[in-house]
């Protein structure tokens, strides 16, 4: 009687562990049957951290967008900020420089004067005065110099003026753009500035000095130009186009809605046929208007995914995990 008693136990124990054994291929079979009915889902292909299989229907359903690959050339340009320059402070400095200039040369006949009336105090306290004037000179126009430039200066002190740059005329609009202080390349001698970043509204702007000015209130490089266009406000805030080649470049323009940014590396993908997609790594170094010209070869027949593109990224790694069910073998 103990042994059969005893042995009740376990065989309950033993029922119990292979009803759940088969509940749970139960569950996994009806699972498989529920994603085998599903609309051909997202499934990673021979390598799933690159490509993804979407069925048609899907991408309907998605959104997916493409645009077709088409060559162009560009001139690749990168945007800088800045303003226009108010003229009342250059002119303000000019009547001010000359004033200095007028008292300079007092002190100076001051100076002489005092050496042909053989006075030696005289002598000593006009040259002090002499000294005093033209330091005082040079410190308004090198603090004048670091606003704006040699050139600048130059042209509002110039008594019968020989410069291009022209302070009398109403038509003209200096202006500034601000470089971080990093810039390695030389500013190009004519630019494209616009009210806002509409490159299509832009107009020319020609450079006043290749060097740049370095305000103290400023911690980049400054670069002055000149426009004809009457369009601007004194004081107004300005979008340069400040082209990074010298030459139209040749590429792909691939939309700014088509590319993921992912530690630090940007990436699109393209759609190799029907239903595969593939992610590929661009550069990001050519912006132009409409999107970035990527210059490294680009192989689709259908094209670039301009719509979806991040539902796409985010599917393709969520793909690669392993579900939990892969784990439990034991």
């Amino acid at each position: 009687m103990l042994k059969i008693l005893t042995l009740k136990p376990l065989l309950f124990q033993t029922t119990l562990v292979l009803g759940l054994l088969w509940l749970n291929l139960s569950l996994n079979t009806v699972q498989a049957a529920v994603d085998h009915d599903r609309d051909s889902p997202l499934q990673p292909t021979s390598d799933p951290f690159l490509s993804l299989s979407l069925s048609p229907a899907l991408q309907k359903s998605a959104g997916i967008k493409v645009q077709p690959l088409v060559i162009t050339r560009h001139q690749p340009e990168v945007i800088r900020y800045g303003r226009t320059l108010p003229q009342e402070p250059l002119l303000q400095f000019k009547s001010d420089y000359f004033q200095q200039q007028a008292r300079l040369k007092k002190a100076y006949r001051q100076k002489q004067l005092a050496k042909t009336q053989h006075s030696r105090l005289q002598a000593e306290a006009d040259n002090a005065q002499w000294l005093a004037e033209s330091i005082t000179l040079n410190t308004v126009r090198s603090a004048a110099e670091l606003q704006w430039g040699k050139k600048i200066v130059t042209a509002l002190t110039e008594i019968e003026p020989s410069s291009t740059i022209d302070f009398s005329d109403r038509s003209k609009t200096l202006l500034y753009v601000d470089c971080p202080v990093d810039e390695k390349r030389p500013m190009p001698a004519t630019i494209a500035i616009a009210h806002r970043a509409y490159r299509s509204q832009a107009v020319t702007a020609t450079l006043i000095d290749p060097k740049p000015t370095t305000p103290p209130a400023h911690s980049g490089l400054r670069f002055f130009y000149q426009t004809t266009a009457p369009i601007f406000l004194p004081g107004q805030p300005l979008v340069a186009f400040i082209p990074l080649t010298e030459q139209a470049i040749s590429g792909i323009v691939i939309p700014e809605t088509a590319i993921i940014q992912h530690l630090g590396q940007h990436f699109i993908y393209l759609k190799k046929d029907e239903t595969t997609f593939n992610r590929q790594q661009i550069s990001v170094n050519h912006p132009v208007p409409g999107g970035i010209l990527v210059t490294t070869p680009l192989t689709s027949p259908y094209g670039v995914v301009t719509r979806g593109a991040q539902m796409l990224f985010s599917e393709e790694f969520k793909a690669g995990i392993p579900e939990e069910n892969d784990n439990d073998d034991d």
